[in-house]
Order: structure tokens, then sequence, then C-alpha cells
């Protein structure tokens, strides 16, 4: 994820900004599932599984922000 955003700031236009911060949000969410996955095989308990998503929950909603005030003209 930070490899995009990273990358994506580095870009010129807004809309290639965006792009890179839609891709980290798209891996946000890729992790998201790996915790969901993890929690249901039992190789992390629920109290790690719950602050884990909180987390990663709230990097969605940030870079779910940034897309839109990216995207908006």
């Amino acid at each position: 994820m930070r490899a995009n955003i990273a990358e994506g700031f580095l870009r010129n236009y807004r809309t290639e900004k965006a792009r890179f911060i839609n891709i980290a949000y798209s891996s946000a969410w890729e992790v998201i599932n790996l915790l969901i996955l993890s929690s249901d095989l039992e190789f992390i308990k629920e109290d790690k599984y719950l602050d884990s998503r909180k987390k990663a929950e709230h990097i969605t909603n940030q870079l779910n922000a940034l897309y839109k005030t990216l995207k908006a003209d």
C-alpha cells in the first residue's frame, strides 16, 4: 500500500495520483480479507483480529476520502 501511495504522489496529474490511491485502497481490502481468513482459520486471536480490522478499515476510509478529493474537480 505505501509503495502505491508513494508512487502515485510522484505522478504529475491528479487522475494518475487517484489511480494509485485506488490501487492502495484495493490492497487494503485485500488485507482485510486476509485478516478475516486468518481469524476464521484461528491463526490469530479474536482481539487481535478486531483491533487489526478496525485499523485497516480506518485506513480504507482515509484512502477513499483522498481518492474522492483527487477525483473532484
